[in-house]
């Protein structure tokens, strides 16, 4: 038996009703676009929430990705993964609406060396979601993108660094430096 590739699989595997939301999207009507972000509308706040930081934000983002869901829906290939496309979307929102803040990304030559704290180690400590989810927010716009990304949208370092324009070994540094300030903010609370 041939075997098919991920993305043809992905795309089998995508219900019937999202097809025919696409569908009538691609046409232009606006109860299969209203039935769309009732679909997807919670799963791309979420993803623009981690990165931006914030909730009124986040909802703008969101609003802007679905804008620019609807104007390029004639862009989506249908043998990719719609929702990966839709989330990728609002990831990039996202951090357009971050680098409006204009954090600061500490760049650093290829050569730096990360020194390791003399710190309890991370996994020895147990935090309660609402805990993390309280010091994320608390933490400055450029190590909360980085952490975002990283950890929850699954970019390695390299794409990180591909997204914000810096070099890879800053963006391992900004993690590291994150996932301290993180810890603090936490054990501080």
């Amino acid at each position: 038996m041939q075997r098919l590739p991920v993305h043809s699989r992905l795309y089998i595997q995508m219900d019937e009703t999202t097809v025919q939301l696409i569908d009538g999207c691609r046409r232009g009507k606006r109860d299969a676009q209203l039935a769309l972000y009732k679909q997807f509308a919670q799963r791309l706040y979420i993803a623009c929430l981690r990165i931006v930081g914030n909730p009124a934000d986040a909802e703008e983002a969101m609003q802007d990705t679905f804008l620019k869901i609807f104007t390029r829906i004639d862009q989506y290939t249908d043998h990719l993964c719609f929702e990966a496309w839709i989330h990728r979307i609002a990831v990039h929102t996202a951090i357009d609406y971050v680098r409006r803040q204009t954090p600061e990304w500490d760049e650093l030559s290829e050569n730096y060396a990360v020194a390791e704290p003399d710190e309890p180690d991370e996994e020895d400590i147990r935090y309660s979601v609402k805990q993390i989810k309280e010091a994320i927010a608390k933490l400055p716009a450029g190590y909360r993108v980085i952490l975002s990304l990283y950890l929850f949208e699954g970019y390695d370092m390299e794409e990180i660094a591909s997204i914000l324009d810096i070099k890879p070994p800053s963006v391992r540094s900004q993690y590291m430096r994150a996932k301290r300030k993180l810890l603090d903010i936490i054990s501080a609370n």
